[in-house]
């Protein structure tokens, strides 16, 4: 992929340069308020006239593709209209009425139709603008912060169903501050900054300790792969490689079906040697790297199962200059984790 946008908006400049090895099919775009996500998304949705884009993705020029569709905080509905109503507008002019109730299904929006849209609330608005931007039939979607208004159980739940709809035919750029909806749906990530881009990758790399540095906003998390077990009372118990971990589980995915374990390297804590007093998860691992993560902290890395798993120790903590690669050591972490 490669992208370059040129705008101005107001007294701001946007001169951002995106370019991946790869083309992913989901782009996540994070940044620090005023940072250009939104006016970015604008030019590529080309409702910034005097905007500049050049560059390709999947073969397709960016400043020619076709239907690209934004959805954001301004994007207005009928408000003469119930939702309904509003759903069935865009589906004829799209000649999308067959998909009407398999979308309707997929945003969580059947206990909405009759409503008017004065009447929803902010989560509830976020589903309806959703369902008729895919009802538009977009081959380009442009999410500025999309489901920041929904709890956390509904939007992964609706990432997930979405990812799996939209496939391989429709590319998506998502804006979003939570980096778990990042996570939940995106292949790459860049980051903005004062209207450039200052890292772009995979996000496997991007979460990696070694990606950071003092101008990354991406927090330190490890995505550990693994499989459900068995399910009791609102716990799973899920297998990471020859280990089995309990982790809380609101969700319905049944027994045997793969999962991601998000863990935060702030919640991780490091022993060298086991202990039964701690009555958490462990992990047990070697020592890969310790490598510089800010002023006070440094990020380990641990090898556990195959996979890389990350931990954060304060630079006063005695134990963070003895470690040393290959080291074995034992990694807790609470059952309260992210389950994707």
């Amino acid at each position: 992929m490669e992208c370059h946008v040129t705008a101005q908006a107001g007294q701001f400049a946007l001169d951002i340069a995106l370019s991946t090895a790869a083309e992913p099919n989901w782009l996540g775009i994070i940044g620090h308020s005023g940072a250009g996500k939104s006016t970015l998304l604008q030019a590529l949705a080309g409702f910034n006239t005097g905007a500049s884009v050049t560059g390709r993705w999947h073969g397709k020029d960016l400043s020619k593709f076709e239907n690209a569709v934004l959805v954001s905080a301004q994007t207005p509905l009928f408000p003469a209209l119930n939702v309904a109503d509003n759903l069935a507008v865009v589906a004829r002019y799209n000649q999308q009425q067959g998909r009407v109730k398999t979308i309707v299904a997929l945003c969580e929006c059947s206990a909405l139709m009759s409503r008017q849209t004065n009447e929803l609330s902010g989560g509830e608005l976020q589903r309806v603008k959703l369902a008729r931007a895919l009802l538009a039939n977009p081959t380009l979607l442009l999410l500025d912060e999309s489901f920041s208004a929904m709890d956390r159980a509904l939007r992964f739940g609706i990432l997930q169903n979405l990812k799996a709809y939209l496939g391989q035919h429709v590319k998506v750029i998502m804006v979003s501050h939570d980096i778990n909806d990042i996570i939940v749906s995106c292949d790459h990530v860049s980051i903005i900054e004062n209207g450039h881009c200052v890292a772009c990758g995979p996000l496997n790399e991007m979460l990696n300790p070694a990606a950071h540095n003092t101008h990354l906003s991406l927090p330190l998390i490890s995505l550990l792969h693994g499989e459900i077990k068995a399910r009791n009372k609102g716990v799973s118990r899920i297998s990471i490689g020859e280990t089995l971990v309990n982790v809380i589980d609101e969700s319905d995915l049944p027994v045997s079906h793969s999962v991601r374990l998000l863990i935060p390297a702030s919640e991780v804590t490091l022993a060298t040697e086991c202990s039964t007093a701690l009555h958490t998860n462990c992990l047990q691992g070697t020592v890969q790297s310790v490598v510089p993560y800010s002023a006070t902290q440094s990020a380990v890395t641990i090898e556990v199962e195959g996979q890389k798993l990350a931990a954060l120790l304060d630079n006063y903590d005695s134990r963070t200059s003895a470690l040393q690669a290959g080291q074995l050591i034992w990694a807790y972490f609470s059952g309260q984790q992210t389950l994707l």
